[in-house]
């Protein structure tokens, strides 16, 4: 189970609209004068399907060669055209709401790849059954196709997906047909940027914070107090140190001091997509214990010389 480690003090903040507040990356812009806060161009999954293009509303039109090719010699500059896309890709997204939440609970929840893949599949399924409530007859005829293709009425099982589809990466993504590219042409590259991140599309923003330097005695321990700040909705965190010789740290951010010196730790966050963020180095130095009392007792005194 991806969770943060107990034992080292730490805070993680899951914030959606964290990487909001941040400068934007130089974005690709249109003649309108519109640009993202975040970069399609840095997303390799949209760009696979997409082209930067300024005379274009948002920017970015569908490329000739992509999966989206079949509306690359569509009007892109056309506001018309593009509001009723626009209008039915919101409807889209917001018809799929439900695996947005399921996504985000068993991601904090540290649920493997094949279990969110698994679960957000049968509920595509279900979605697709219950869009026909209204019409007996589309959905009978849904059944039909099903039990034809698949033999089963409620559609593909994950089992047959994985096969289809080789990873069970692709088969979450699938599940949510999300197509980025898509998004990024029709203006909404940003209100579903935290989707992409728990698909791992992009890497999640990620602060981490250290104290510059950490001293202890030879065998003695120590948590590294460590604060995280991310819009990840699940991440693991590992720490490193320089100089396992000199000190030790275990994978709840506990320092052991091995020998006198001084190495640096690090702390390590992974996020969905695999991307590491590194914080800076925090210094440790092993002293001898006798001499760690003797600073200490010269430090009360004078504290409370400053006192008098």
């Amino acid at each position: 189970m991806n969770t943060i480690p107990s034992r080292a003090k730490r805070t993680l903040a899951v914030m959606l609209a964290f990487a909001l507040a941040l400068c934007a990356h130089g974005a690709a812009s249109a003649e309108n004068g519109f640009r993202y806060q975040h970069d399609p161009r840095e997303n390799a999954s949209a760009m696979r399907d997409i082209v930067a293009d300024e005379t274009a509303l948002y920017g970015f039109r569908p490329s000739e060669t992509g999966s989206l090719k079949a509306y690359a010699n569509a009007d892109w500059s056309d506001p018309e055209l593009v509001a009723q896309g626009r209008a039915d890709r919101i409807a889209y997204h917001e018809s799929v709401e439900s695996m947005y939440a399921m996504l985000s609970e068993m991601r904090e929840q540290g649920k493997s790849t094949e279990e969110i893949a698994r679960a957000v599949s049968a509920r595509r399924n279900e979605i697709r059954l219950e869009a026909y409530a209204d019409d007996p007859e589309g959905l009978a005829a849904l059944k039909e196709r099903n039990l034809e293709k698949y033999g089963h009425e409620e559609g593909p099982l994950p089992e047959e997906l994985f096969a289809q589809y080789g990873s069970w990466e692709r088969v979450m993504e699938k599940a949510f047909s999300t197509n980025v590219g898509m998004d990024a042409c029709l203006g909404l590259y940003d209100d579903y940027y935290f989707l992409y991140v728990a698909l791992g599309d992009v890497p999640a923003d990620v602060e981490i914070t250290l104290p510059d330097a950490v001293t202890l005695g030879r065998g003695k321990t120590q948590a590294l107090e460590t604060e995280i700040v991310t819009n990840a909705l699940s991440c693991t965190v590992r720490f490193e140190t320089e100089d396992p010789d000199v000190a030790g740290i275990d994978e709840n951010g506990v320092i052991t001091g091995a020998r006198f010196g001084e190495t640096t730790v690090r702390c390590v966050v992974t996020d969905a997509g695999g991307f590491e963020h590194v914080s800076a180095p925090c210094r440790v130095s092993v002293k001898s214990n006798l001499l760690l009392w003797f600073l200490r007792i010269v430090a009360f005194f004078r504290d409370l010389a400053r006192c008098r």
